[in-house]
């Protein structure tokens, strides 16, 4: 996702303020407190509690907006880019997931993301790859080649895999999972998960509005092909079936919780919008960058996660 962030910034003086009519001083204090989230396509809008949850592609935590009058527009606006499937440009309230302000994205943004988001799936050009793994065995060593590139980990090379950190960047973690795979001669497909998601990792909790991992097949003791995702940022002790992967994304332990849908894809896909949008990382250029800009985090903090608008494709 091609997105810009600066955080925007307005040079005074004490002098020039010293003079000004407080109401502007109130208003331009109140300027500088936003973040520009940049320009980006929101997928889903939903009101819950008095504010409107919005969420955007690739990032899998919950954005809010409240509802009220002053950000009718704003709503009608996120709204309308939901239904079209089109960028806007946000602005967030200081450092936090609450969106202050909504402005028009410009017609190159449109014509960019209309060009990165497609409903096609695309081949990746990788080297013929099995598509199942033959035995439990071999699922389970692969399984702990993946848990060894975690950070933190002195076995994990860079960029390590931030399972620690599950505020976000599931998207760059289960891509990165599947070049392992690739690299040991096997391909998977991946599991998407939507709805209103909370997850425990045993001391925190955390709010997402999808999860994906890697999801593969093995034949097992009798030769018949089973699934089972792997996800090590919530089952940490080996492969789990994607029934109860699910259920560990809607631990009502951490609030209330549900799922509203979920979808496999081929495995190259890196992100896929609730309304069935794709969108590629064959070079794993944006992998690599959230993976790093992640990496030294773990728990349930910061929330929201650190910007990765820089990392692009």
């Amino acid at each position: 996702m091609m997105v810009f962030v600066t955080v925007l910034s307005f040079n005074s003086c004490s002098d020039s303020n010293a003079n000004q009519d407080p109401n502007l001083v109130s208003k331009e204090s109140s300027e500088m407190a936003l973040k520009d989230f940049g320009k980006t396509v929101p997928v889903g809008i939903e009101k819950e509690n008095g504010k409107y949850k919005v969420s955007f592609i690739v990032s899998a935590q919950p954005f809010q907006i409240k509802d009220s009058k002053d950000n009718e527009a704003y709503i009608s606006m996120i709204e309308q880019a939901v239904k079209d499937e089109s960028p806007i440009h946000v602005f967030m309230k200081g450092n936090t997931t609450e969106i202050a302000k909504v402005e028009k994205a410009t017609q190159d943004d449109i014509r960019y993301f209309k060009s990165v988001l497609t409903k096609e799936t695309k081949s990746d050009n990788s080297q013929k790859l099995a598509s199942v793994i033959p035995d439990l065995a071999t699922l389970n060593s692969l399984f702990t080649q993946i848990k060894n590139q975690s950070c933190g980990t002195s076995t994990a090379s860079s960029p390590c895999i931030t399972f620690r950190y599950p505020v976000d960047g599931c998207y760059a973690r289960a891509h990165k999972m599947r070049q392992i795979l690739i690299n040991a001669g096997y391909d998977c497909e991946k599991q998407f998960v939507y709805g209103n998601l909370r997850a425990s990792t045993g001391t925190c909790c955390v709010s997402w509005v999808y999860h994906v991992a890697i999801l593969v097949s093995f034949k097992n003791a009798s030769g018949v092909v089973e699934k089972r995702i792997i996800d090590p940022s919530l089952f940490s002790s080996g492969p789990v079936t994607d029934a109860a992967w699910r259920a560990a994304c809607t631990n009502t332990s951490c609030g209330s919780a549900s799922v509203s849908s979920f979808a496999n894809t081929a495995g190259n896909v890196y992100y896929r919008s609730p309304a069935g949008s794709l969108l590629y990382d064959n070079n794993y250029v944006n992998t690599n960058c959230v993976l790093t800009t992640f990496s030294s985090l773990s728990g349930c903090s910061p929330s929201p996660a650190p910007s990765v608008s820089h990392c692009g494709f």
